[in-house]
């Protein structure tokens, strides 16, 4: 009995089903109700693995900000404690009483379910526990992986509990890992320390006749140079089984307006037409990126990962079927052996299993998408690095080395008229090159990738924009413009200029939608690709205009605006033309502006951008984002120096494999107290003190107040509901509400905090500043002796900004006709009424003197 909003999620028995996803409220019911809105309590529950939104909680999440006067501050713990002596001391004649009717034998579980209480079988772990043995096990899994525990400490704590009761569970670690539902058993595949090719299971030496090297396992397991593999379709099959999802829909027969998701991409529908994939397969995208793993050592890990296309909130649901770990980089035909074999498996005879009426079901799942950085996608296709003469992936465009400093850099100028590259060109280089022994337009031979079924060699790759566009093209203009080296050029910024566009920058309150706050760009050299991502789409032309050169500033604006459309949620399919002239010209102006040296491969690759949005939609649903945030989960399962891909894979797929071991020991039916301390384990929770469901599905936060409305909000309601004086029956004024995920706050309540949720753009165009948020019962029937009774809903009240043209922001030549990132705006005293579900987006508000800008913040599920 569960009603979902977005992110959150009212649950009216508290029954919560946890999978994987970043964060979302409970809220519980406590039965109470005034005027016929329910109390109740919020509780935020985030995934302790998820290093994205535990940063954005911090920080400032959808929820609030810590500094929140509604929640518990530490400023009230001493007051608490006092005041809870005399109650702890009160309860415990209670307490004790609670033990003593433990221990004669209550031995029953209570299970609610839609509020009514039913007994069920239950056998304690001891006499008197409120859980089961196999419920303690899953607790303490979770418990280990909650806290990072080494084998060590985990050794000690069931030493410790085996005194306490002897053999009630596992005395040694060893025994516990048996009592893990694993996945299944992970192989690890070695390779020569000497000449780093591949060592055949039981092999003593190195099968390579020139080398025929000893081969010792237990030396290469503490040097490096092998990979772990773990094998996916028992994994998707746990998927599959456990864990809820949705997908997006699929239609083959029609080509929408618009490109909103995988599914109704071009190169997808071209699959589905061809009968490649059908309408019940799942497709994958997949990486493999190397991540360091100590400062203080060349260790590092290169981890395979993968997720599904077709599911919605894809991210919290990433797979990891193998992994590299050496000092060396890895020997890549090594790695993905076993990945090509089992992806052209899955894609020929897919994985089998049960769905939730029992019935066995066979679901095919094909290999589609690959998105990794300029480093790592040449050595996956065996092609020649971007510093090569063709070292683009997708045409063959001939790059020239051009001057730059004290030696020569490779360059990428625009060119018309350049040969795309397809898949029967790669492989007829590919077979050519090993022929000849040389480079053939850049391929240096076949790649294992090749023999992907329904896997392009040339179109499946993507230019991540998380690489080429945050990282690479904004993070190198920014440091240009920085660069002392660039003294006398018309773009360098001075450090009076530094000063003033850092003062700029620290001005500005951030919704929180946007999970990190903006910092000075002194502080570059730490920023993640989120805060280069917010740089460029919200906060880089406001703060940089009157600093930069106009034409340089237009520059600029031709890349942030394009981005901006590129991540929307839908892209109108007749908008890429102008779209992709924008990025062209931009491509064109880096060579007139800042010279033809500045000419990068991360520069060049804007010119594929639109391709890729054609055959895979928003280019957030093929980014590194989500891949990049697992590495950091990876990489915090690391709790020692000894063995660390056994480290990382275990505790990998015991991770996944929770929901199957909760499932099994029937935790959802557990002990309250029980199920709310696994979930605290799972789950970080935050609460506010008061909350109410307003039947309109928003949620208001907090303690209402009570005025009369003034004339302006009485009028601002006529219009909304089309009547001359609408009879008002009650009202309340909330200064937070939460809807469809999202919170929404008062202008007056922002003001003391860093953030600002009071900015907002709505669906007909309007933006505005959140004056008030009330909860309304309101008459339209015109009945003088009305005996209606309305419902309450949620209205809110905008000061109106109004959008005022500027020829900075337009560029009739690619077809901007109007200023959309960011909107140039006036203050006004119009007061509008709307309701929630017609607020299109949060926005950023920006006052750079004179002007004052409002850019509004685009929805994506990449993470931070």
């Amino acid at each position: 009995m569960s009603e979902n909003f977005g992110d959150w999620e009212y649950d009216k028995t508290c029954r919560t089903e946890f999978g994987e996803v970043g964060y979302h409220e409970v809220l519980v019911m406590s039965g109470a109700e005034n005027g016929g809105l329910n109390y109740g309590e919020n509780r935020l529950y985030n995934n302790p693995f998820d290093t994205d939104t535990e940063s954005e909680l911090v920080e400032g999440s959808e929820y609030g900000s810590s500094d929140d006067p509604d929640e518990f501050q530490p400023d009230d713990i001493q007051e608490n404690l006092h005041n809870g002596v005399e109650e702890n001391n009160a309860g415990v004649a209670e307490n004790n009483a609670g033990v003593a009717e433990n221990n004669a034998g209550v031995a029953e579980n209570m299970d609610y379910d839609d509020g009514v209480p039913h007994e069920m079988e239950f056998e304690p772990v001891i006499p008197g526990a409120q859980m089961t043995r196999d419920q303690a096990i899953l607790i303490l899994a979770a418990y280990s992986l909650r806290h990072h525990m080494t084998s060590v400490a985990m050794q000690d704590l069931l030493s410790f509990l085996k005194l306490l009761q002897p053999g009630a569970l596992p005395s040694t670690k060893f025994l516990f890992d048996k009592e893990l539902d694993k996945i299944e058993n992970s192989r690890y595949i070695f390779c020569c320390l000497k000449c780093g090719a591949r060592v055949p299971d039981g092999s003593t030496h190195c099968v390579v006749d020139e080398c025929r090297h000893e081969f010792n396992k237990k030396k290469s397991l503490c040097k490096g140079n092998f990979c772990i593999y773990i094998p996916i379709v028992q994994q998707l099959k746990d998927f599959f089984e456990n864990h809820e999802y949705t997908t997006f829909p699929k239609n083959h027969k029609k080509e929408t307006d618009y490109l909103s998701h995988v599914c109704n991409s071009d190169y997808y529908l071209k699959q589905l037409r061809e009968g490649k994939i059908s309408q019940d397969d799942f497709t994958l995208i997949f990486n493999v990126d190397g991540v360091p793993l100590f400062s203080a050592s060349k260790a590092s890990m290169t981890p395979i990962q993968c997720a599904l296309l077709e599911v919605k909130n894809t991210r919290s649901h990433v797979f990891m079927c193998g992994m590299w770990f050496g000092a060396e980089k890895p020997n890549i035909d090594v790695l993905l052996e076993p990945f090509v074999d089992e992806c052209c498996t899955l894609s020929e005879t897919g994985v089998q299993w049960t769905n939730s009426l029992g019935v066995q079901v066979v679901t095919k799942v094909h290999p589609f998408v690959c998105t990794s950085d300029a480093v790592a996608r040449p050595v996956l296709r065996n092609c020649q690095q971007f510093n090569g003469y063709f070292g683009c992936d997708w045409c063959l465009q001939r790059g020239r080395y051009v001057p730059k400093g004290g030696g020569n850099v490779m360059c990428y100028p625009y060119q018309t008229d350049v040969v795309r590259r397809v898949k029967e060109g790669y492989e007829q280089d590919a077979l050519r090159a090993v022929r000849e022994g040389n480079l053939v337009n850049g391929v240096k031979g076949p790649s294992l990738l090749s023999l992907l079924p329904t896997f392009d060699i040339v179109e499946s790759f993507v230019p991540d924009y998380m690489h080429s566009v945050l990282l690479g093209v904004i993070r190198f203009l920014v440091n240009l413009w920085l660069d002392s080296k660039s003294g006398g050029k018309a773009y360098h910024i001075d450090h009076d200029d530094l000063a003033k566009v850092n003062r700029r920058l620290l001005k500005i309150k951030a919704p929180s939608g946007i999970a990190r706050a903006p910092r000075s760009l002194e502080e570059r050299k730490h920023w993640k690709a989120t805060e280069w991502r917010n740089f460029l789409l919200y906060y880089s032309i406001p703060v940089l205009t009157g600093v930069l050169p106009r034409p340089h500033i237009q520059h600029l604006f031709l890349l942030s605006n394009s981005i901006n459309l590129l991540l929307q949620d839908k892209i109108p399919r007749d908008s890429l033309v102008n779209i992709d002239l924008a990025l062209c010209k931009f491509v064109i102006g880096m060579e007139d502006l800042y010279g033809e040296e500045n000419c990068t491969f991360n520069v060049h690759q804007l010119t594929h951008l639109v391709g890729s949005v054609r055959n895979y939609g928003p280019i957030s649903n093929v980014s590194a984002f989500m891949f990049e945030s697992n590495n950091g989960r990876l990489k915090k399962m690391v709790s020692g120096t000894h063995h660390i891909p056994s480290q990382i894979a275990g505790k990998f797929i015991l991770w996944r494999n929770l929901p199957v071991m909760a499932k099994k020991c029937q935790i959802q039916q557990a002990r309250i107290t029980v199920l709310n301390l696994y979930e605290h384990l799972l789950t970080t929770k935050r609460k506010v003190r008061i909350s109410v469901h307003i039947n309109d599905g928003s949620v208001a936060l907090g303690r209402p107040k009570t005025r009369d409305l003034d004339a302006g909000e009485l009028l601002a309601l006529d219009t909304l509901f089309g009547v001359i004086d609408v009879r008002i029956h009650k009202v309340d004024f909330y200064k937070k509400v939460l809807f469809d995920g999202i919170v929404y706050q008062s202008s007056s309540y922002c003001a003391g905090y860093k953030r600002d949720n009071s900015v907002v753009l709505t669906n007909n165009g309007t933006y505005g500043r959140i004056t008030e948020m009330v909860v309304v019962e309101v008459c339209i029937c015109g009945n003088e002796l009305c005996e209606c009774d309305p419902q309450p809903e949620c209205i809110v009240f905008l000061k109106e900004l109004t959008v005022r043209s500027s020829r900075l922001f337009t560029d009739r030549q690619v077809g901007i006709t109007k200023s959309r990132f960011p909107a140039t705006v006036t203050e006004t005293n119009r007061t509008i009424a709307f309701r929630l579900s017609d607020v299109h987006r949060k926005c950023v508000l920006m006052r750079i003197v004179p002007s004052l800008y409002a850019a509004p913040i685009i929805k994506t599920e990449e993470g931070d």
